[in-house]
């Protein structure tokens, strides 16, 4: 079977040390190579706002008849202002949450609440 035929979505999850070990740059270009391959990406830890605007621009950048884009929904952790501003004065860069990303027509249907994503994947 070839890949074009394939029925099912693969999804791939990533570590917070797989993303620890790569910079920006490689990161973004893990994130769009996996959905352009139509894989759905489940990050271990989010991504900051700057780092979110800048996919969003690289993706738009890139968008076309053989990628149509992305989709991506996530939470980031309920840790309160006083540890986040200690974890920024210490150098701690820890973004704790979570980030799915995927190719747009996949992705079809998503619900985001405080502490839960739910995401209906359509088979084509």
């Amino acid at each position: 079977m070839g890949e074009d035929e394939r029925k099912g979505v693969r999804i791939e999850f990533l570590s917070k040390r797989t993303l620890a070990e790569s910079d920006f740059e490689e990161k973004l270009d893990l994130i769009i190579d996996n959905v352009k391959k139509e894989n759905i990406l489940v990050l271990e830890e989010s991504l900051r706002s700057g780092e979110k605007k800048e996919l969003i621009k690289r993706t738009m950048e890139e968008v076309g008849e053989d990628f149509p884009g992305i989709e991506f929904s996530g939470f980031d952790s309920d840790a309160s202002f006083l540890e986040r501003v200690v974890n920024t004065l210490l150098g701690k860069e820890e973004r704790e949450g979570l980030l799915v990303v995927g190719p747009s027509p996949i992705m079809e249907k998503i619900r985001e609440e405080r502490d839960s994503i739910s995401l209906l994947a359509k088979l084509e």
